[in-house]
């Protein structure tokens, strides 16, 4: 049978977060551009998008939301030093092996030779910039769907992050939203260092918003309100020293609803084509339960094939014009090097999340249908990314945050360090909104601090759900994009696109487009960008 339809292109995808989704949609758009037909396939390491990284986070899509794991060399040296659970600390002592690992030596021994670096400024000036580009990537992305993905991003509680069309009165769900700083002493400082982040952005509508601003615009904070202010002789009501709160850009997006959702979409918009045997096969396919655990290189430096961890070997047989292998490993750290490709220092940070999933009577659900917000929530050395809304009569609150050091280690749910970051979450949760918090648990909780017995209780109710994971990082904080290599020499058909930290999701689109453009690019940014982010760097001073 003649080959009439088969594919004349392929992309290869190693890891299948939204990294990998968002690499098979741009590829399958250039395709649509050119009028070529592709295949695309991506392997992930998982049995299924339950145990996936991407699914058990709540993404806070800001453009500044990849600065928040790895500080600069000395700071994040003296950060070493303290504990997790102290202000600022991201030390852990109970794990064997995370402290000395010859991974966690070698990061270590780069982040401090990166403290000495001068280019810090030009680093974080470049990765805002970034965050900013890709802000505006993913609502292009929403603008330019057709219907069937515009209801996936819907369906997804895609928040943008964007100016507000409407500026006045300040709405959610426009572009902007509130954020919370409490028990940080001159919290006024704080929230407008946060803003002079922005504005040279181009967000051009950050405020500081006073306690009934705050209510006004999302009225089931007041509790919070009203607890973290003061009443003057007017009557007006003002935030404490210690407080504030900060209308700045920033949206979300449910990624354990959005990714399975999109891969099927990407499925069925791809179509299909027809093999050497006359059978229909589909243009998209994602394989599960696929770690790579060998690139086999032919003498010229390309990829010829994959080896798997059940010794399986892809070395497709059939003629394509070009076969290309992008890696996305995503939290799997050391993946590259692993492969035999150069990879900068690298490290793992551990990040738990908790999700409150709460039924509501009938008079419940009407006093809470129109619950909806995301923001974070700034303690001293505490950053919780939050998503909360009312859905099919239940509310559903999902937060995620704080880091530690785990070099090269795997967390586990059961470790201190996730046990300890779980209960402050649930604290912090309360300490937002108590009034929901008394819901689920049948009780006031206003002003109560739980224990980690409490924690258990609601856990085994079923009334929270507890998780743990990693982050992958280099150690300037850096993605890595663009060109492979390996001994030194220039893979000729593969690329890679990780070490996204904190950032995976809201940097997802702008890392993908400038890992993309790396042989072809001209420009300026484009350029610097990708001679930060080359995956042979390590700081030489």
């Amino acid at each position: 049978m003649a080959l009439t339809s088969y594919p004349r292109h392929k992309v290869v995808v190693v890891g299948g977060g939204i990294i990998g989704a968002l690499e098979s949609y741009y590829a399958h758009l250039d395709a649509v551009k050119t009028g070529t037909k592709i295949r695309v396939v991506v392997y992930e390491k998982d049995p299924s998008f339950a145990q996936s990284t991407v699914c058990h986070i709540f993404p806070s899509l800001t453009p500044d939301e990849i600065l928040s794991v790895v500080p600069r060399g000395p700071e994040l040296v003296e950060k070493l030093a303290i504990l997790f659970s102290q202000p600022g600390g991201i030390r852990i002592d109970d794990v064997p092996g995370v402290n000395d690992s010859p991974a966690a030596l070698r990061f270590k021994e780069a982040v401090d030779l990166y403290g000495k670096d001068e280019n810090h400024d030009d680093r974080t000036k470049h990765l805002l910039l970034l965050g900013k580009m890709s802000m505006d990537l993913w609502q292009n992305l929403y603008e330019d769907a057709d219907d069937e993905l515009k209801a996936i991003f819907e369906e997804s509680n895609y928040n943008p992050c964007r100016n507000p069309k409407n500026p006045d009165p300040k709405i959610l769900h426009d572009g902007y939203r509130i954020d919370l700083i409490y028990d940080v002493p001159e919290a006024h400082n704080y929230a407008e260092t946060m803003r002079a982040t922005y504005e040279p952005l181009g967000y051009n509508q950050c405020k500081i918003l006073s306690p009934d601003e705050v209510i006004a615009i999302d009225s089931f904070l007041a509790d919070f309100c009203k607890e973290h202010g003061v009443i003057d002789a007017t009557g007006k009501l003002h935030w404490k020293n210690d407080c504030s709160a900060l209308w700045r850009p920033g949206g979300c997006i449910s990624t354990q609803v959005f990714l399975p959702k999109f891969y099927a979409y990407l499925k069925k918009i791809m179509g299909t084509y027809t093999d050497a045997s006359g059978e229909v096969q589909d243009c998209f396919s994602l394989e599960y339960n696929k770690e790579v655990k060998a690139v086999e290189l032919d003498s010229s430096s390309s990829i010829r094939g994959l080896k798997f961890g059940d010794d399986s070997v892809e070395l497709d047989p059939h003629t394509y014009e070009d076969i290309r292998y992008v890696f996305c490993p995503g939290e799997s750290i050391g993946t590259l090097s692993g492969l035999g490709f150069d990879e900068p220092a690298y490290a793992g940070f551990a990040g738990p999340s908790l999700v409150l999933n709460i039924s509501l009577s009938p008079e419940q659900a009407n006093r809470f249908k129109n619950f909806s917000h995301c923001m974070e929530v700034h303690k001293v050395g505490i950053c919780l990314a939050w998503q909360a809304r009312f859905k099919e009569g239940r509310l559903i609150i999902g937060v995620a945050g704080t880091k530690a050091f785990y070099g090269d280690q795997q967390p586990t749910i059961d470790q201190v360090f996730a046990k300890n970051r779980n209960l402050l979450h649930l604290n912090m949760v309360n300490e937002v909104l108590p009034e929901i918090i008394s819901l689920a648990c049948g009780y006031s909780t206003k002003g109560m601090q739980f224990t980690p017995e409490d924690l258990s209780q609601l856990e085994n109710k079923g009334l929270l759900k507890r998780w743990v994971g990693r982050r992958a990082v280099a150690y300037d904080g850096f993605p890595t994009l663009g060109a492979l290599y390996c001994q030194g020499r220039k893979v000729a058909n593969g690329r890679c696109t990780t070490h996204l930290g904190s950032g995976g999701v809201s940097f997802a689109p702008a890392a993908v487009q400038m890992s993309r453009s790396f042989e072809q690019t001209q420009d300026a940014f484009s350029n610097k960008i990708l001679f930060y982010a080359d995956s042979k760097r390590y700081p030489i001073i």
